[in-house]
C-alpha cells in the first residue's frame, strides 16, 4: 500500500452498485503482512475480526476522514465485545451504524438516512407532480433518489489514498 493504515483507521470499501462497508483497523496482522478489520457484514450476520481480504474483497478500499473522541484500546474492546452478539439489520444494525457505535456510543448511518430520505422524497414528488401516478413511476423515483441519496453519503476520504501493491 502507499499509505500503510494503522490500527483504529477506519477503512471504507465500495461494493457495487453504491454500498459502502465501513471497518475498524485493528492491532491484529494477517498472516499476509496486513491488519486485521472488524465489522458488522450481512455476509456473516454478525461482527467478526477477518482478514483484510475476506472484508474487501479486492473493491476499491480507503481510510476514511474519520475522528473519535476514544482510546483506540477502548475501541477495540468495545468492537470484539460484538463479535458474534451483534444481530446485522441492513437498516438498524449495519456496518456503518457499527463503526458509529464503537466510537460513539450511537446507531448513526448516514448511508441509510440519506437513501431513505431520497426515496421518501422521490416518491412524494411523483405523487405531487406526476399527472397519472403509477406503482412504476413511484418505484422508480424512489429508486433513483434513493441511489443518489446514498453517493451523497459516501465517506469522505484521508489523503493520500490507498492503492493495492
Amino acid at each position: 500500500m502507499d499509505r500503510l493504515v494503522k490500527p483504529g483507521d477506519i477503512v471504507v470499501t465500495n461494493f457495487p452498485p453504491l454500498y459502502q462497508h465501513w471497518s475498524l483497523v485493528t492491532d491484529r496482522v494477517c498472516p499476509n503482512g496486513r491488519y486485521m478489520l472488524i465489522s458488522a457484514t450481512d455476509r456473516n450476520g454478525t461482527v467478526k475480526e477477518e482478514t483484510w481480504d475476506a472484508v474487501t474483497q479486492g473493491k476499491h478500499t480507503y481510510i476514511a476522514d474519520f475522528s473519535y473522541g476514544i482510546p483506540l484500546t477502548d475501541a477495540l474492546v468495545r468492537a470484539r465485545s460484538q463479535i458474534g452478539q451483534w444481530k446485522y439489520h441492513l437498516k438498524n444494525r449495519n456496518c456503518e451504524q457499527f463503526i458509529s457505535w464503537v466510537f460513539t456510543g450511537s446507531l448513526t448511518s448516514k448511508q441509510v438516512t440519506m437513501a431513505v430520505g431520497g426515496a421518501a422524497l422521490g416518491a412524494a414528488a411523483v405523487g405531487v407532480l406526476a399527472k397519472k401516478p403509477t406503482f412504476a413511476k413511484f418505484l422508480g423515483a424512489a429508486v433513483l433518489l434513493g441511489g443518489l441519496g446514498l453517493v451523497a453519503a459516501r465517506a469522505d476520504k484521508k489523503e493520500p489514498e490507498l492503492t493495492e501493491e
